[in-house]
């Protein structure tokens, strides 16, 4: 998908999207080759997290925010947000949610054992082993589990970003 600001492309991993293709919450990878602007979106909130590279320097209105690679960041979609790349092309996953309609969160995990509240759980940094109830899921990198339905949901080994996500 196209971002707003014609600078590059993203590709959604999961939304809430209506047939309108309007979105409460919306969480997707890109790859970002090079230094510009982040398209600005009224009424968003943002949570990114850089999965493969070294990183980015980020101007968010004014104020500069390290972006670390597998910490999350967050800021506000209609902030004034420039990127510098620390040292090359990276690529980031990002969970945006409607203020005010929707709520979430997403975290990084590497840690083994159970993940509180995971709506989504994608691989990230290699692949990954997930326990959903009594099955075991390979994942390979950059696949993911939607909507995992049992009770517990735990990492058996690899990095994972889990996100939840909730209409208000």
């Amino acid at each position: 998908m196209p971002w707003a600001n014609g600078g590059g492309t993203s590709y959604e991993i999961a939304s809430d999207r209506n047939e309108l293709g309007e979105w409460t919450w919306r969480l997707a990878m890109a790859p970002v080759n090079e230094d510009g602007p982040f398209s600005r979106i009224e009424c968003v909130n943002r949570s990114l997290a850089v999965v493969e590279g070294a990183g980015m320097l980020m101007s968010v209105d004014r104020k500069k925010l390290q972006c670390l690679p597998m910490q999350v960041v967050r800021f506000r979609g209609d902030a004034i947000t420039e990127a510098m790349l620390t040292d090359g092309p990276i690529l980031d996953i990002n969970l945006m949610i409607r203020r005010k309609v929707a709520d979430g969160e997403m975290a990084i995990v590497s840690e083994v054992g159970p993940l509180e509240v995971a709506s989504i759980v994608v691989a990230v940094g290699g692949s990954a082993q997930v326990q959903c109830g009594d099955s075991t899921i390979d994942l390979e990198p950059h696949d993911s589990i939607l909507d995992c339905d049992a009770e517990t949901v735990s990492l058996v080994s690899g990095t994972v970003c889990v996100v939840s996500v909730k209409r208000l």
